[in-house]
């Protein structure tokens, strides 16, 4: 784990360009300010030229889609790819509704991603796995543990990308190398918005390396410590309060604390 990749984020305050869900959009800026990256949204065709330009990162969330933002992640995806920026992307509702799987494969044809990220069910669905996402968000035994795996290696290596599967484990994957986050807590599923932070703060993370398995691997090991770190401080809180507490533990958190109480292997 490049440990000072944190520090690094917080010295460079990378820009981060959003095509978010208009649902958390609040959550993920707030989530990129905290970590101390500089959100950016946009909704507006004139500016996503000068916009990607100075973006140091980019991540295209599909949770709420219309035909404006579906042509805007289209050419958004574009100009990242012509200003070489790391790309995030969040395919999420892909396991249940086939015309949102429909539009990631239209994205991906323009050009892969640096990174993907989505539950087990969402990768699944991008390799044409079927899968129960309820049954594995809710389970981590080894044999579920292995099949991710091999869902995320096989992600990584269809669209030569760096693959997160988020869950009681996050897997991060290329095709040759997988590493393992085992912090966390349940609570991450019942807040809405929570995946919609990790994907961005990946990018944010993405925009100050020069290493995109390298940099997944931080955002996860960072955003799920914060997380595990808020329930285990106050076990007793409500979802409401998990999310402040969040924002808090990712303005506060050091690259020490990550060293001595992240679990993970690589």
């Amino acid at each position: 784990m490049q440990f000072d990749l944190l520090q690094k984020l917080r010295t460079n305050k990378p820009m981060v360009l959003n095509i978010a869900n208009s649902v958390t959009q609040g959550d993920v800026a707030n989530g990129l300010s905290a970590i101390g990256a500089s959100p950016l949204m946009t909704n507006y065709d004139d500016e996503l030229k000068t916009l990607a330009q100075f973006a140091d990162g980019v991540c295209i969330n599909i949770g709420t889609l219309d035909d404006h933002q579906n042509m805007l992640s289209k050419d958004l995806l574009n100009l990242a790819t012509d200003f070489n920026k790391p790309v995030v992307l969040d395919p999420v509702g892909i396991g249940a509704v086939p015309e949102r799987l429909n539009f990631v494969e239209e994205l991906i044809k323009i050009d892969h991603p640096t990174v993907i990220r989505g539950n087990a069910g969402e990768i699944a669905s991008l390799v044409g796995v079927s899968w129960q996402s309820k049954g594995i968000d809710s389970l981590d035994t080894t044999e579920q543990s292995e099949d991710i795996d091999k869902i995320a290696q096989s992600c990584a290596n269809k669209f030569t990308c760096v693959t997160v599967v988020t869950g009681p484990t996050d897997t991060i994957a290329t095709s040759t190398e997988l590493a393992h986050v085992q912090n966390g807590n349940p609570m991450f599923t019942v807040r809405v918005g929570t995946g919609d932070m990790l994907s961005s703060i990946i990018a944010a993370f993405a925009g100050v390396s020069d290493d995109p398995f390298e940099a997944a691997k931080m955002a996860s090991l960072t955003f799920s410590l914060a997380g595990e770190m808020v329930m285990s401080d106050h076990p007793e809180v409500g979802p409401a309060e998990f999310s402040t507490r969040l924002i808090d533990n990712l303005y506060s958190l050091s690259s020490d604390q990550l060293e001595e109480w992240g679990k993970f292997d690589e």
